[in-house]
């Protein structure tokens, strides 16, 4: 198929509606209640839709969660691209997850643990029981399709020197047996978010047969693996005739010290060794995507070292001349979730704009980008064979995550399931608006602002100002589980949410404007986005609050030194003490963010440490941290926590010991909503002022 000059007129009417993202239950029924914590583990969660090659139907895992069990179970549906047909694909008691159409369009895989393991399982689509493919010694994850439907290739974590099974299990039997569990470590990166990688296991690419299940491992002899920082399907692809893989693999001399990955081609016949095709740039080349014609490989590319938030560029390799070229030197957004149109005419991606998540569309042959969505976060395009039919995932601050397709000639998008529909069109929510006020250096400056249900603006209320993380991250139009601003609005307060300076999708030079000073621009736009809130006729500025999480946590910290405005504060995961923070998993990259090692410039990091102005701490905080947390270390938590007790400042420190950077448990979730609510009860009350 051709696709059109513009990629708006094939995909989307970008005048699209807000109403279209809602479903039309929740429009004709009358809404009853406000949203609760329960609500949102009651959400069906959605995962990453895969369509079948002839376009009618789609498979996608959903993930339904037990408040009262407090577990989660994951199962496999079919959705008919006509909207009519809804079934659920997979009953058995284990989680199904990660569905993938083979090519041929007669089966689909899924990993499951239905045993003492997790394995690789195919179901037809004729009927009957899904059958065990895989009999690995290891967990597969991270599954595709070869373009024949015979082969389907995995990612494992095995040892260099473990080679074949026997080699593997003799190895795992002695370190499961052995009375000393101590690591002995050399490595400058040994643990990674929640989990150590310091056992020496590495992941790589396994082959598995799709009829025998028989299986071998890729990169036996190759020196070469995936990075032990990922080791997922976006790290390597198969080239359409099956002959070569496309890999990424970390190139620096030590890791941890370094990071340089960069992408490496094999052949698959194992005569052939790795060879970098992207040895002309020192920083981050990453998530490669043959192109259908095999000519070329689409991947994405960093240029700055240590900056995780640098702009995500699409390259272009020639197979042929061996030469990298940008595609999208024109757009100043990071791109990611490259899809190839079936003709290789086109290239999909999503990017963050302005507080959305945009689908767009780039022509290899002329660089010509256009826009498509508008309005919404729009994510996992996936189309058929054809590339006449697509689906993809759409949500907002109302909307879940649903699907919705999209056909050829253009028409609008339309929601194609109903998992959510019933719970959606109980709740009563609150208005949500963009606004945009002048911050740091007079710049503009986004901010959602979310009202309460039944607002009324005769009335004074609270004010909860909502500090993201990252910083190089944005609170996008999305429904979020861990900080949802429509359940903060449903008790009570009006909920301000900026995208301050550093906040990415809106420009590298605004992203990187924090660089070498993480405070001061964002301690400014968070204060005249609290002066632009309580100049509201209908905010109560006696009662204004705010929290935030990771690096929000940081700027309350920061904000406790600098301010007495807001009357208490929740501090998640928050960084700190820079100093301190040698101990998280991540160190390198702080040298260009702060501007200098924390044993280095001490002025320059004093200057944005928060520990150096505990003398002014005054305001009431409740600080809540995870156990588990290696890139935010408990401690940070801990030492922030001591010092406002120490200080006589009213305070209350949640700890989770089986919790990470986020809370993913449904109780712990409860409790950690429960003291949220009770803390800003206890210190301003929910409502209207009386």
């Amino acid at each position: 198929m051709r696709y059109p000059p513009r990629f708006s007129q094939l995909f989307f009417a970008t005048a699209c509606a807000i109403a279209l993202a809602i479903p039309a239950s929740a429009q004709e029924k009358p809404a009853k209640r406000p949203i609760t914590v329960e609500d949102l583990w009651k959400v069906k969660r959605l995962g990453k839709p895969s369509i079948s090659p002839d376009g009618t139907w789609v498979a996608i895992d959903v993930t339904t969660f037990s408040m009262d069990e407090n577990s989660s179970n994951t199962q496999i549906w079919l959705c008919s691209t006509d909207g009519k047909t809804q079934k659920q694909l997979t009953h058995a008691k284990a989680s199904s997850n990660g569905p993938i159409w083979s090519p041929d369009g007669k089966a689909i895989t899924f990993t499951s643990k239905r045993g003492d393991s997790t394995q690789i399982y195919i179901i037809s689509l004729d009927g009957g029981e899904a059958k065990q493919l895989s009999n690995l010694p290891m967990n597969p994850s991270g599954l595709k399709w070869g373009g024949d439907s015979k082969t389907l290739y995995c990612v494992v974590w095995t040892w260099p020197d473990t080679p074949d099974d026997a080699s593997y299990l003799k190895k795992e039997k002695a370190q499961k047996d052995s009375k000393v569990q101590a690591y002995v470590i050399d490595d400058a990166l040994y643990r990674v978010w929640d989990h150590w990688i310091a056992d020496g296991k590495k992941p790589v690419v396994f082959a598995v047969d799709a009829k025998s299940g028989s299986h071998r491992n890729l990169f036996a002899g190759a020196k070469r693996t995936l990075p032990v920082s990922g080791g997922s399907a976006s790290d390597y692809d198969v080239s359409p005739d099956g002959k070569e893989i496309c890999f990424v693999s970390e190139s620096a001399k030590e890791l941890g010290m370094d990071y340089n990955s960069d992408l490496y081609v094999m052949p698959l016949d194992g005569k052939g060794v790795p060879k970098n095709i992207t040895a002309d740039n020192p920083a981050s080349d990453f998530a490669p995507v043959y192109s259908p014609d095999g000519k070329s490989i689409a991947f994405s590319r960093q240029t700055t070292k240590y900056f995780y938030a640098d702009r995500a560029r699409i390259m272009l390799h020639d197979r042929t001349n061996g030469k990298n070229r940008e595609l999208t030197a024109k757009l100043d957004r990071s791109c990611s979730d490259i899809l190839w149109g079936s003709n290789s005419e086109r290239l999909f991606f999503s990017a963050e704009d302005q507080g959305y998540v945009r689908l767009y569309s780039a022509s290899p042959a002329n660089g010509e980008i256009e826009p498509a969505s508008e309005k919404y976060s729009d994510r996992a395009l996936a189309m058929d064979a054809d590339g006449k039919t697509a689906v993809f995932l759409r949500s907002s601050f109302a909307l879940p995550p649903a699907l919705f397709y999209l056909d050829s000639p253009v028409r609008e998008p339309r929601k194609i399931e109903k998992f959510n529909d019933d719970l959606l069109s109980q709740w009563n929510l609150g208005e949500m608006k963009e606004v945009a006020y002048k911050g740091a250096d007079n710049d503009d400056v986004q901010m959602w602002v979310v009202y309460p249900p039944n607002f009324d603006a005769k009335k004074k209320w609270p004010c909860l100002m909502m500090i993201h993380g990252g910083p190089h991250n944005a609170i996008t139009t999305d429904f979020h589980y861990r900080w949802n601003a429509h359940l903060f609005a449903a008790t009570g307060y009006v909920v301000a949410i900026p995208n301050f300076h550093g906040s990415s999708g809106f420009g590298q030079q605004f992203t990187d404007s924090i660089t070498g000073d993480m405070a001061t621009k964002p301690f400014i736009d968070v204060m005249k986005a609290t002066d632009y809130m309580e100049a509201l006729p209908y905010i109560d500025k006696s009662r204004t609050t705010t929290a935030g999480a990771s690096y929000g946590g940081y700027m309350m910290a920061w904000l406790n030194g600098h301010t007495n405005r807001y009357k208490a504060m929740v501090c998640h995961a928050g960084v700190y003490n820079w100093h301190s923070m040698m101990a998280s998993d991540f160190v390198r990259g702080r040298e260009r963010a702060l501007g200098a090692l924390s044993f280095g410039d001490q002025a320059k990091i004093d200057k944005q440490n928060p520990q150096r102005f505990a003398a002014n701490f005054k305001t009431p905080t409740l600080v809540m941290h995870g156990e588990k947390d290696y890139r935010v270390p408990i401690t940070q938590g801990m030492e922030y926590y001591n010092t406002l007790r120490i200080k006589g400042v009213p305070s209350r420190f949640v700890y989770f010991p089986d919790e990470n950077h986020w809370i993913l448990k449904p109780q712990n979730s409860r409790l950690w909503y429960r003291e949220f609510f009770a803390w800003m009860e206890k210190h301003v009350g929910s409502g209207p002022t009386k």
